[in-house]
């Protein structure tokens, strides 16, 4: 039966009638889909293994479903994440069960798999361990993040990206001679309108189907020609357009607005920043990513950038959204516009490195932790085991070892020093004054030692 363009059912849906049938047709994902590809040999050998997809809206997970339905002599099962609980996903599996002994092989296609209950993936285990049903599930999300390892390990993981503007734009012509057979009528898209509608997807192909069938349906029953220019985009396609929020999209947006920051490119950043603040993101989670910006990139070039970044936290988190918005917009131009240093950050990677790999030195005698030698905590008599009380020292330093073989991980950075230039002058004044060259033997100190350390 022929669909109307005014019929609301599901399957009237002008992005349901162009999933593809075959794989010639399908856009997007050459990575899989492309000569060589993984998901493209699949089909060609007309088996599945199960599998995972995941990425954004509107890529084509959906089209690939219908590839492997159109193409594969299996049974199918679907179960949503959102919707079906744990008898649902049972009984489909029991069913799937039913159909491998009988000699024909179940996919099971669970959408939103990500949202799924660690009871759920408990279930799922065992039937994929024994073969029973192969399991196609699709997710907005990388599903590293959500599912349990043990099902992890018994799925491939396939990522799905945005679509280009070139897959967009065939998509767009195919939309657009089926809405004018529907019509019986010309539908001429404009280079303006094309551009902009593209523009607006925001590699969501669904999208894009949706906008574009919200125009014609908006035209009504006129007769004649129907032309779609920028000004038709602009009214229907929303404004919301390519800023839809997803699990990959979170990471990308933060990625951006972080390295941003660290390249000293203001604009960049607030870009970023309202890129996230508009798909919703909560900005206490911007604001605590500052304070990280603040300790690894600024560093002891500006230390009073962690207390601006601080006090940007706690702003936010007093005032919320839309206001917020400034605290963070003043923070990150503050921080952008700083000198760096990740000497800090590179410190403490190099000294967990190395304790990790082995390096544990014993607690000299004289730097452990002080014994009372009275019950009375007011009392200054105490056994230090020889520990010499910087302030008391001449030049406020003590020059013994206080880790074997002084190891060195904090480095002065090469550019960019700001407040950080003066402390390493500090660092070498007082590196001078430590300096054993052919100083007497300590040995009163090392508990008992009599070995000299090394001079020049």
């Amino acid at each position: 039966m022929k669909k109307s363009l005014f019929d609301p059912s599901v399957d009237s849906l002008l992005t349901n009638r162009l999933l593809p049938d075959r794989k010639e047709d399908f856009l997007g994902q050459p990575h899989l889909m492309g000569p060589g590809g993984p998901l493209s040999g699949f089909l060609e050998a007309g088996t599945l293994r199960s599998m995972v997809l995941y990425g954004p809206p509107g890529c084509g997970k959906t089209s690939f479903v219908r590839l492997v339905r159109s193409k594969l002599s299996f049974h199918f099962e679907t179960v949503r994440g959102a919707e079906d609980g744990l008898p649902d996903l049972r009984k489909s599996l029991e069913v799937g069960k039913s159909y491998r002994e009988a000699g024909q092989q179940t996919v099971v296609v669970i959408e939103e798999i990500d949202r799924f209950s660690r009871s759920q993936q408990d279930i799922l285990v065992p039937y994929l361990e024994r073969g029973e049903v192969i399991l196609l599930g699709l997710s907005f999300d990388n599903p590293i993040r959500a599912l349990l390892p043990t099902l992890v390990s018994r799925i491939l993981l396939f990522p799905f990206y945005p679509l280009e503007p070139p897959d967009l734009a065939r998509l767009a012509e195919r939309g657009r001679m089926q809405l004018e057979k529907d019509r019986a009528a010309p539908v001429r898209i404009e280079r303006e309108g094309m551009d902009l509608l593209i523009r607006r997807a925001g590699g969501d192909g669904r999208k894009l189907l949706l906008a574009l069938e919200a125009l014609v349906i908006a035209h009504g029953g006129k007769s004649g020609t129907l032309r779609i220019g920028r000004d038709e985009v602009e009214r229907f396609a929303g404004l919301s357009g390519g800023l839809m929020r997803d699990g990959e999209s979170h990471y990308d947006f933060i990625s951006a607005f972080i390295k941003s920051v660290r390249n000293h490119d203001p604009d960049a950043a607030l870009h970023y920043m309202a890129r996230m603040i508009e798909t919703g993101e909560d900005p206490l989670y911007i604001a605590r990513r500052l304070v990280i910006l603040a300790s690894e990139d600024i560093g002891l070039a500006n230390p009073g950038a962690l207390t601006l970044a601080a006090a940007c936290l706690d702003a936010v988190r007093s005032i919320g959204l839309p206001e917020a918005r400034i605290p963070l917009a003043e923070t990150t131009i503050y921080l952008t516009l700083s000198p760096k240093s990740n000497s800090a950050y590179k410190a403490i990677g190099k000294a967990v490195k190395a304790v990790r790999g082995g390096f544990l030195p014993p607690v000299p005698e004289f730097l452990k932790n002080v014994h009372l030698r009275s019950e009375s905590l007011w009392e200054e008599d105490r056994d230090t085991s020889g520990y010499l009380y910087p302030h008391d020292q001449k030049n406020g330093v003590d020059r013994r070892e206080y880790v074997a073989g002084n190891p060195r991980f904090y480095e002065p950075p090469t550019s960019q020093k700001g407040d950080e230039e003066e402390m390493v002058e500090r660092q070498k004044e007082w590196e001078r004054l430590k300096e054993w060259g052919n100083r007497e033997t300590w040995t009163e100190h090392w508990g008992g030692s009599s070995r000299k350390k090394k001079g020049n």
